[in-house]
């Protein structure tokens, strides 16, 4: 109590305070100016996240000058972590009741043409998403793991059976039962 005592009210709090209002609204303006340009591509997602940013830097700079200033947070400004601990608590207040099946699998491939492979995965996230352009692809998918992803998300497993540079070699699947409150009861399938 003895900081909000000391700061509240005070020239030095009150300077502050006018100077973060003034950071704050730049950034707004800057975000929406950045935010506006944008296309939907997936090569503008790195600035925008950057303007994201240093927007929640701002508007968390403010709450806390404000605090210093008078004792309240106007904008109730929350970490994402706070966020992300309130969904958690939202989806265990959740009760799901019947069962279900979980399948969990593991399929290994022998890397054979990684070259090969970055362009299926190119040309899987082209066929997933019609609207983007080859730049974009080349932007989603930098590595293997891209390219696998992007491919699984176009065409299922069956389209990584498939996919130029990869070789099967082997795949095991399990399948469980389970009411969705207990550990699953395993009924293993192995191919």
């Amino acid at each position: 109590m003895d900081d909000i005592e000391d700061t509240q009210w005070t020239p030095a709090a009150r300077e502050a305070y006018s100077r973060r209002a003034d950071e704050l609204a730049d950034a707004i303006r800057s975000h929406v100016a950045a935010n506006l340009d944008r296309s939907g591509r997936v090569n503008e997602m790195e600035s925008y996240l950057a303007s994201v940013k240093a927007l929640r830097h701002a508007v968390a700079a403010f709450d806390d000058a404000e605090f210093d200033w008078c004792g309240s947070f106007p904008l109730g400004f929350e970490s994402d972590e706070d966020e992300d601990q309130d969904e958690r608590e939202d989806d265990d207040d959740e009760v799901e009741t019947g069962q279900f099946l979980t399948l969990s699998g593991q399929w290994d491939f022998r890397l054979t043409d990684p070259t090969a492979t970055i362009q299926a995965g190119r040309s899987a996230y082209l066929r997933a998403w019609p609207d983007d352009s080859a730049e974009d692809a080349d932007a989603r998918v930098q590595d293997v793991r891209d390219a696998a992803s992007e491919v699984l998300h176009a065409e299922g497993v069956n389209g990584l059976l498939e996919t130029s540079g990869l070789e099967p070699l082997s795949h095991s699947t399990e399948f469980h039962v389970h009411d969705g409150t207990q550990t699953p009861e395993q009924d293993d399938e192995t191919n």
